[in-house]
């Protein structure tokens, strides 16, 4: 399994292909040494202090603990607007079934399993997966549909 981007590498790329006076004027100047810190690699420096990604990491995995993960798919989808058009929570259609009723028919099997699962008391991390699949089988329906019938741009 591929290595995870690590924030600090986010910082020092910014930093490298926008520069630190672009950096610092979206941060403001009293934050330049602690933009720098953000931009060391922590293998190599003990001057090092959480940024604001590692924060916000930290955030997302607290509120999808209470079950909250829609919060921070909302705050995702938000800072994804910068670079992604404003459907980027859709997925791509070759993930898409042949038919709008095939979709259909994948939401009611993956929202029964879902039914099932709650009502045998399954663990919660069970429950949480299922959830997990019923809003992707769904989302992919609504995908299906605007495909067919908006205006094909999913």
């Amino acid at each position: 399994m591929p290595k995870l981007f690590e924030s600090w590498q986010f910082w020092h790329a910014a930093k490298f292909y926008l520069g630190e006076s672009f950096i610092t004027k979206v941060w403001g100047k009293r934050n330049a040494r602690t933009i720098r810190l953000y931009c060391q690699d922590p293998r190599f420096t003990e001057d090092r202090c959480r940024d604001p990604l590692q924060r916000l990491h930290t955030i997302f995995e607290e509120l999808a603990a209470i079950g909250r993960q829609d919060i921070a798919e909302a705050a995702i989808k938000y800072l994804s607007s910068a670079i992604q058009d404003d459907d980027s929570h859709l997925i791509s259609p070759p993930e898409l079934k042949s038919t709008i009723n095939a979709e259909v028919l994948a939401d009611y099997q993956a929202v029964a399993a879902l039914q099932a699962a709650i009502q045998a008391g399954a663990d919660i991390s069970e429950v949480k997966t299922l959830t997990e699949d019923a809003v992707a089988e769904i989302r992919r329906t609504a995908c299906k549909y605007f495909l067919e019938y908006g205006d094909g741009d999913a």
